[in-house]
């Protein structure tokens, strides 16, 4: 398990910088430049946590994904129409790298073919009406890459799903509400860029942000961990 100490420092000090940044969102701290470190300093934060509790065998692809993530809110600290597009594929960078971590967690565990069946319509409904409703205000240049990372956020929220083949109760919980949230934050995002923008927009995208990826790396992490102990329950990963 992850060790108590040093994960409630951590904690205090993920949660204090997210709660300057959604203060900035939200215009209560009235600095706006001060989310040129409060926004890059969270994705930092998780990749030193991921360090300090993982092997280097074991955190290499989880800190590429973070990093991709980092790189994501940097290039949407800028309002320039060039950084949207490369924010867009820095996320979509990280979330195929979440994918493959998620497929290679399933490798020879058998699986519930129905229920997967259902979560995969479910899914692939959500992501229909998504693009229905962002279609209009799509531009030309953006369609593309919109439908694949749409697809993309989808497979990662599908993929974090089957890992219930694999996980602790607990854990399952972590990864898969983090991918939900990860896609409730990027629907959020899409809606105010491309259908009809809305009050507070920015507090619930990065809030809705901010704990998905903490839910996903602490999840990670401590799958990780439970691995490399060979702790089991029921035949699955703590």
């Amino acid at each position: 398990m992850l060790e108590n100490i040093s994960k409630f420092r951590f904690l205090t000090l993920y949660v204090f910088v997210a709660i300057l940044e959604l203060l900035i969102d939200s215009f209560v701290l009235p600095t706006e430049s001060l989310r040129f470190f409060t926004k890059p300093a969270l994705m930092l934060l998780l990749i030193f946590f991921v360090i300090d509790n993982l092997q280097k065998n074991e955190r290499s692809k989880i800190i590429y994904a973070l990093f991709f993530a980092w790189l994501g809110d940097v290039f949407l600290l800028f309002s320039a129409p060039i950084f949207f597009p490369l924010g867009l594929l820095s996320f979509l960078v990280m979330q195929i790298i979440y994918i493959r971590m998620f497929r290679e967690e399933l490798f020879g565990f058998s699986k519930n073919l129905l229920l997967n069946l259902i979560m995969l319509i479910l899914i692939l409904v959500y992501v229909l009406f998504l693009l229905k409703i962002l279609w209009p205000g799509v531009s030309t240049e953006l369609s593309i890459p919109v439908v694949v990372y749409a697809l993309a956020l989808g497979s990662m929220a599908y993929f974090a799903f089957l890992r219930k083949a694999v996980a602790s109760n607990l854990n399952f919980k972590l990864v898969f509400v983090g991918a939900i949230l990860f896609v409730i934050s990027d629907s959020l995002l899409a809606i105010n860029k491309f259908y009809q923008s809305f009050s507070g927009n920015s507090f619930w995208v990065m809030g809705t942000y901010i704990l998905a990826q903490l839910l996903l790396s602490v999840g990670l992490v401590n799958f990780a961990i439970c691995k490399r102990l060979d702790i089991h329950e029921s035949g699955k990963y703590n």
